[in-house]
């Protein structure tokens, strides 16, 4: 690319504006059954296929950032969210305050499972609607699946449960990731205590547990006591998740004014000196706790947030670091935008793959909201050198 900040940012919003948006309006909402579709196919058509409730979350949150940016109209884009929160509402919460896996696209039920990521999603989903209808018909379900998460997925040693189709019970912490940034994303609109206890609970529990006091890396997979799942004297680790964590504490200090600097930087230096390809600018998927690569693939994630990453620890570095910081999030940009070279503008490929070629037909909706974050991210904060 070797584009100036400002290009990149034209060359952001021109994208969005002109390819993205205008495509997934007109054939990434569903105008007959409601809500946003899972999938389109690399020719610009929606996928006959289930709906995961994560998907209508991450929808709602990338038209109203859209809307943010400038690339879509803010009226379209807070009629969709809001449409979407409440066929999210409607669809997939249950009595108990939980929220299911995933619906058929004429609404029955595909899996009935309340797996931890998609509660995190429908709240984090309740959180933006809330931010632009600040109501009891978005806090009231917020509440009550918090309730339900307390009452029924607590885990002793702290956190929540993860369960899969079966009902097995497994411990990751992934799900609380999401979980802390749904905690933020209420916090930042809300003032109710029940969020800033979530959040600290949450940060709490990736400060003591997540984060291995020897390598100082924050692990994928644990045991009920949060101890980390050893293979062979190590544990799995993601570069991306270690950007995310970062970028999150960064949120969650300027809310609560808890010092979590150091931490922040040193998750993303780590992440960057081990987990990143120089020569080929990516961010590798899966690590191992001696910091050697387990996966050479690279998901397009993983660029996003060492973008959202680098740009907001950039923002309060020294001038040094600031140089450091800012390529970061100009290399993870340019691989990113190799991601978005498919046959029909306006949407992306999943995985590079670790012989640097891509294999897919079908762009996940889900994609999007990862996207437009660290796209919002570059614009707002990419250092000014």
């Amino acid at each position: 690319m070797g584009n100036t900040a400002a290009q990149n940012i034209e060359k952001c919003k021109n994208w969005l504006s002109r390819d993205v948006y205008p495509l997934w309006s007109a054939k990434g909402i569903d105008k007959s059954n409601g809500g946003f579709v899972e999938s389109l196919t690399f020719e610009g058509q929606p996928m006959d296929v289930p709906r995961r409730a994560m998907v209508q979350s991450r929808q709602i949150y990338s038209f109203l950032t859209g809307a943010r940016l400038g690339c879509v109209s803010k009226d379209f884009a807070h009629s969709a969210a809001l449409a979407g929160t409440r066929y999210m509402i409607k669809n997939f919460m249950q009595p108990s305050g939980a929220f299911i896996y995933s619906i058929n696209p004429d609404g029955s039920v595909k899996s009935a499972n309340p797996d931890l990521y998609t509660q995190a999603f429908a709240l984090f989903a309740l959180a933006q609607a809330y931010s632009i209808s600040p109501t009891a018909e978005f806090k009231d379900p917020a509440k009550a699946l918090v309730k339900y998460l307390y009452r029924e997925r607590k885990v002793q040693a702290g956190g929540f449960t993860e369960l899969d189709e079966k009902g097995t019970i497994s411990y990751k912490s992934n799900p609380h990731m999401h979980m802390f940034e749904s905690a933020v994303a209420w916090m930042q609109v809300d003032q109710d205590q029940e969020w800033k206890d979530l959040g600290h609970e949450l940060v709490t529990l990736a400060l003591e547990k997540f984060i291995d006091p020897k390598t100082h890396v924050l692990g994928e997979y644990f045991d009920s006591h949060w101890n980390h799942k050893m293979e062979n004297g190590k544990f799995i680790y993601e570069p991306g998740h270690q950007y995310e964590w970062a970028w999150l504490m960064f949120l969650y200090q300027e809310l609560t004014g808890r010092d979590l600097k150091a931490v922040r930087h040193n998750l993303f230096q780590l992440a960057d000196k081990y987990g990143t390809s120089p020569s080929r600018k990516i961010a590798f998927d899966e690590m191992w706790s001696d910091y050697t690569p387990k996966l050479q693939s690279s998901r397009f994630w993983p660029q996003c947030e060492r973008i959202k990453a680098a740009a907001r620890l950039g923002t309060e570095a020294s001038a040094d670091q600031k140089v450091t910081y800012a390529k970061a999030a100009d290399d993870a940009l340019e691989t990113l935008f190799k991601f978005f070279e498919t046959p029909m503008k306006g949407l992306w490929y999943d995985q590079l793959s670790a012989e640097d070629t891509f294999n897919s037909t079908t762009a996940k909706a889900s994609s999007l909201y990862h996207i437009v974050n660290a796209i919002e991210e570059y614009v707002l904060y990419r250092p000014r050198l």
